[in-house]
């Protein structure tokens, strides 16, 4: 499976979005395996920036992917910040 690096919180709701929608998964239907409302799924999607990592690590598991953090590499250290 393809990695993609994550540099802003947007990028990451994005992301999360595109996996689930090639999951073919609505957004009720994650929640609902990690006991979240739909809502929440959306909230997490559009603005991950304001949610706790508690629940961006729900969101993860529901989708069965996983959180690796490594330094970057030589040519990506410019800062999006």
């Amino acid at each position: 499976m393809k990695e993609f690096p994550v540099k802003t919180p947007q990028q990451f709701g994005s992301i999360l979005q595109g996996f689930r929608r090639d999951q073919n998964l609505t957004q009720q239907a994650v929640g609902a395996k990690v006991g979240l409302a739909q809502n929440a799924i959306s909230n997490v999607e559009a603005d991950s920036g304001t949610t706790s990592v508690a629940r961006l690590f729900k969101v993860l598991a529901a989708l069965d992917l996983e959180l690796v953090v490594r330094p970057r590499r030589q040519e990506n250290k410019s800062s999006e910040w």
